[in-house]
């Protein structure tokens, strides 16, 4: 009896079946890598199809229908699962015959196949036959392994560099520390047997030292951060905005600078990368300030799709020019001297790394002389 509230054109498919063999072959080989059909009742009789055995190199017509003959080159772990889930399901229905098993090639390699099925029972529920159906995962499972081969590469690659930076600017800090307390000692000991010129460079010779220190303070900052994940503990960035605020205090006080933090939701995430994020976007709205008027800086947030905010950082500074705007965010690249400008050229550097990490982008609208616009598009919920 047909269904009333079925559609036409299934009624009409079902009946093709029905009536016309090459509608099912065209199925079944169209979209299937294989079909089985086992007698529970005489469990050595199994029809299987001949595209089966093609996945694995194999001349159907070499083999019988008899589950022994695919029980030989399965994977022993995969058969394993796949008769414990068929005895699960034969006594619940409810439990899937649902499986991603490994054989063994003609040729040695390994082909993955996704095996389903279902138990077709009589009326007291007691299983007769198994219908079931194979597709080819072997590309899919090949990506898979060639993607965390990948993974893993790039994280073995990034421990190597954060331990090699990290040893190299820790080895430096020590003799830099000990440069400027040298020099110190001199610059105290200093009667005025130093002529102009000599106390010149000696005071050129504490900003190169004290550079030289910010390099390295900035590379150990850098070194942390690289390939290190964002923790999922809940961020609040408002409370992070205003904490920085109150650390930055005397250099906004010096600057006569106005930060305006409008509402700003939480995240999940890393509150010190964070931290050291808006820390960085902040001075550099200090730093970067247009010469005729004090320094403004708005943070603000909004929506970008359903699960992504947008977090900016509004200045109005000098401005960056826009074919300036993927060089600022390169290691060590600075546009402006670094007795014009204070820093190293990691700041933006490290910001945009810290947002990767947070699986999200560090991006700048900026024109020169107009101000800037950094803004940190992240999940408010991280994947």
């Amino acid at each position: 009896m047909t269904d009333p509230d079925e559609h036409y054109l299934k009624s009409e498919l079902s009946a093709l079946l029905r009536k016309d063999g090459e509608i099912w072959s065209f199925l079944q080989q169209g979209s299937l890598d294989g079909v089985w059909y086992w007698d529970l009742e005489r469990p050595e009789n199994e029809w299987i199809s001949p595209e089966f055995w093609r996945l694995f190199g194999i001349d159907p017509a070499t083999k019988t229908h008899d589950p022994a003959e695919w029980q030989d080159i399965i994977f022993p772990d995969d058969l394993e699962e796949a008769l414990e889930n068929f005895n699960k399901h034969c006594a619940d229905p409810d439990h899937a015959y649902d499986q991603v098993v490994r054989y063994l090639h003609a040729d040695g390699s390994t082909v993955w196949v996704r095996c389903r099925g279902i138990a077709i029972r009589d009326a007291s529920g007691k299983p007769l036959r198994m219908l079931g159906a194979h597709n080819d995962f072997t590309a899919i499972k090949r990506n898979e392994i060639e993607a965390r081969a990948a993974a893993e590469e790039a994280a073995n690659a990034n421990a190597e560099l954060r331990e090699f930076a990290y040893s190299l600017s820790h080895d430096l800090k020590a003799p830099a520390n000990t440069v400027d307390m040298l020099l110190t000692e001199i610059d105290v000991a200093d009667e005025g047997g130093l002529n102009a010129d000599q106390r010149e460079m000696l005071g050129q010779a504490r900003q190169t030292v004290e550079h030289m220190q910010r390099l390295v303070d900035d590379m150990l900052s850098f070194t942390r951060v690289i390939g290190e994940k964002a923790r999922s503990e809940t961020v609040s960035l408002e409370h992070i905005a205003h904490k920085t605020c109150a650390d930055l205090a005397a250099s906004i006080q010096r600057a006569k600078a106005k930060v305006t933090i409008e509402d700003l939701p939480d995240i999940t995430g890393h509150p010190r990368q964070i931290s050291t994020l808006f820390q960085n976007l902040i001075e550099n709205g200090l730093k970067y300030r247009h010469p005729e008027r004090p320094p403004e800086i708005t943070i603000s947030a909004r929506p970008v799709g359903s699960r992504m905010i947008s977090v900016d950082f509004a200045d109005n500074g000098i401005g960056i020019e826009p074919e300036h705007h993927d060089r600022i965010f390169q290691l060590f690249k600075r546009l402006h001297r670094g007795d014009e400008v204070d820093g190293v050229g990691l700041g933006l550097t490290l910001c945009r790394r810290i947002a990767q990490n947070h699986c999200g982008t560090l991006g700048v609208a900026s024109e020169a002389g107009r101000g800037s616009t950094f803004s940190l598009e992240i999940p408010r919920i991280r994947p």
